[in-house]
């Protein structure tokens, strides 16, 4: 019995051709390319240029149509069988064919979540995350002081534990090395050469990124447990992780002409006034949607602040879309008289340039001093007949660290890909649940229900492949650039962190590389001039050649280090009793972010609780067991099975076990090939705290 499959586009049901065939391809992590991250789930639609669909895509094929169906973004789309939900993404739409001068059809791609996530962050970057603003700092002695003993939650705000340790300040050194008792002038324990500020940069703790991007792009990842279902981003492990405000080579600030001191060349003030900064206050009524500004085809505007200075100074101005990162306007050496009002046009695009999209619009003034605004306006004029009115609080520019302008160059997508990849992650939805769960590979696979389909299967055929096409797998981190990190290669002969896991046999095959983005650095247990370690754990970023060294976003545990059995830390005139310290390895000493075993430098103990070990070595045991096969059967699965089943769900077949490597399968029908790989051996939890 053929069945009815049925497509909704932002809740329009659209016609479909009657006799078109609606298969689809359900996928696990593929046996032979373990690269995969996001399930993949995708389907191309020929829809009929019908009238209800016409009507949908606003006559896509008509250029003359002004405001029409916008192809250049995905939308919301639902597929059901038999009137009961089956799967929930986007749709974009590729194209429409022609006959005879009329339109034929839409060609038209159904992405199911979460493999959707790549098309809602398309090419962004990581820097661009809005949300991270709440988590700025100032260049204050006492906010980059307390970020390097415990942390902030954010300017000012001290941390009281680990789960609010937002922004710390790592012993990651830029230029100069510190030496402990040895004679040296730059000595960890010596309060006459303390380290300076200019040679340390913040960090900010992962999760938070996550989180911003929750926000940006309004999606939500499962941050706790839920019954049975684990959660990876809201593990303690993952709690601990911080990626290093490392975006150029150059320090945060100037370096000190004056040592010993812990403080910084705060000539530059800057502040950061948004849309949501500003409110409505009179003329022609709020053009501002959600603190967004929304043009359509044809309009034009212009957008000018006034604002009345304490002094006389100079400022330039910055306008920015913070969500494209878009240069809008930029001007320097405004002059400013004290007390007069100055009105700048930040925007004055009167002809119509401004793209039709919405714009969150970020106004940066910067100068070399303290300027206190005690009046601020903004004016927006709307095809240059309409003006609305907008106020804003009083101000001072002071002297911060914005954490967007200190995030490493990488996009959202890489970023997030990376960490799939390290910690062997898949991304799930449930069925009438909006929520991304991000699991271990691990985890997710535990959570399968046994199905028996053995009276489904076509019996009159079936393959059985050799499972794997490899006979080694190599996992990879970005090429090192440190000088520690250099020099482990030169002594060792492979890279610090790397994995080349190799099958326990050696049989015919290729090799395989898992590559992650981020960098890895050998770490420093400082030692006395007698050969002593101290516990003082240190990076030392420079190449080669002591210059300062960039290399990939750094990503590290955060350990605090306590001194007070070693007479204290001086980072200012004064001993400090602890300071926070990149480790590679967890506090608990339960998880490294090394591929392999290698060295603890906290203990000098090889470590072997390995990304290898904790998340990868059940699946590549599966992988390259000798009594591991591949069998591809056919079958007419129910729709019972076909609306309910998972890609970790345990298929029976005549009592034996399979795990589920893909399924494809005809929605109207039933009909489906099945890859399964011949379950060796059940898969328990990771290690998770």
């Amino acid at each position: 019995m053929r069945r009815e499959v049925q497509l909704f586009i932002q809740d329009t049901r659209v016609d479909l051709f009657q006799d078109e065939s609606i298969s689809i391809t359900d996928s696990i992590q593929n046996i032979s390319d373990i690269s995969v991250v996001f399930t993949p789930f995708s389907k191309q639609f020929n829809l009929p240029a019908s009238q209800v669909n016409n009507k949908l895509f606003q006559h896509y094929y008509n250029f003359d149509i002004q405001n029409g169906f916008d192809a250049r973004f995905t939308v919301d789309a639902r597929i059901e069988i038999n009137h009961t939900p089956f799967k929930s993404g986007k749709i974009r739409l590729n194209g429409v064919s022609m006959k005879d001068n009329l339109p034929h059809t839409y060609k038209v791609v159904f992405f199911g979540e979460p493999n959707s996530l790549k098309e809602l962050f398309a090419d962004e970057d990581l820097n661009a995350l809005n949300p991270l603003s709440t988590y700025d700092i100032s260049y204050s002695n006492s906010d980059f002081l307390q970020a390097f003993k415990v942390g902030l939650q954010s300017t000012g705000v001290d941390a009281t534990n680990t789960a609010n340790r937002n922004i710390v300040v790592p012993l990651i050194l830029l230029k100069n090395y510190y030496t402990y008792n040895t004679g040296s002038t730059n000595q960890l324990h010596n309060v006459n050469f303390p380290v300076l500020q200019p040679d340390l940069k913040p960090a900010i703790k992962l999760k938070r990124i996550i989180e911003a991007i929750q926000t940006q792009y309004d999606i939500t990842f499962n941050m706790s447990d839920s019954g049975s279902i684990k959660t990876f981003f809201g593990s303690d492990m993952f709690d601990e992780l911080y990626l290093w405000l490392h975006r150029e080579k150059s320090p945060i600030s100037a370096p000190e002409t004056d040592p010993p001191t812990f403080g910084v060349d705060t000539t530059t003030k800057n502040k950061k006034l948004t849309f949501a900064d500003f409110t409505y206050s009179s003329g022609d009524g709020d053009v501002l949607t959600n603190d967004t500004l929304i043009v359509d085809r044809g309009d034009s505007y212009s957008i000018r602040i006034s604002v009345t200075p304490s002094v006389t100074k100079k400022a330039e101005v910055i306008v920015k879309d913070i969500k494209t990162n878009e240069l809008l306007y930029y001007k320097e050496n405004i002059s400013l008289t004290s007390g007069v009002s100055k009105t700048i046009p930040l925007i004055d695009l009167t002809s119509g340039n401004l793209n039709q999209r919405t714009y969150d619009i970020q106004i940066r003034l910067n100068s070399e001093t303290n300027i206190t605004f005690s009046a601020v306006s903004m004016l927006i004029n709307k095809n240059a007949t309409t003006a609305h009115n907008y106020t804003a609080s009083n101000f001072t520019l002071g002297s911060n660290i914005f954490i967007q302008d200190y995030i490493p160059k990488m996009k959202v997508i890489d970023f997030l890909t990376g960490l799939f990849k390290m910690f062997n992650l898949v991304a799930y939805t449930k069925r009438g649940n909006s929520t991304i769960f991000v699991q271990t590979f691990d985890d997710f696979m535990t959570l399968g229900t046994t199905r028996d389909i053995t009276q489904h299967i076509d019996i009159s055929q079936s393959t059985i492949d050799r499972p794997v096409p490899y006979n080694q797998v190599n996992f990879k981190y970005s090429s090192p650039v440190t000088q520690t990190s250099l020099r482990f290669v030169n002594q060792f002969s492979q890279v610090f962190g790397d994995l080349n896991y190799s099958a326990p046999e050696k049989y015919d095959g290729q090799s395989f590389s898992q590559d992650v983005p981020f960098e890895r650095t050998v770490l420093i247990n400082q030692e006395t001039s007698s050969g002593e370690t101290t516990g003082n754990i240190l990076a030392w970023w420079v190449d080669d050649g002591g210059s300062t060294a960039l290399g990939k976003p750094y990503i590290f545990f955060n350990r605090v280090i306590d001194q007070s059995g070693v007479g204290g830390y001086p980072i200012t005139s004064l001993n400090l009793t602890a300071y926070n310290a990149p480790s590679n390895v967890s506090s608990d000493e339960n998880h490294t972010l090394n591929f392999g075993a290698e060295y603890d430098e906290f203990n000098g103990d090889v470590n072997s609780n390995s990304l290898f070990s904790r998340f990868y070595e059940q699946y590549i045991i599966q992988t390259f067991n000798q009594n591991g096969r591949i069998i591809k059967v056919s079958a007419n699965l129910p729709i019972s099975f076909v609306l309910n089943y998972s890609v970790n769900d345990i298929i029976v077949i005549n009592a034996q076990e399979y795990y589920i490597n893909s399924i494809q399968t005809d929605l109207t029908t039933g009909k489906s090939q099945l890859e399964l790989i011949v379950k060796k051996a059940t898969y328990t939890n990771s290690v998770l705290t």
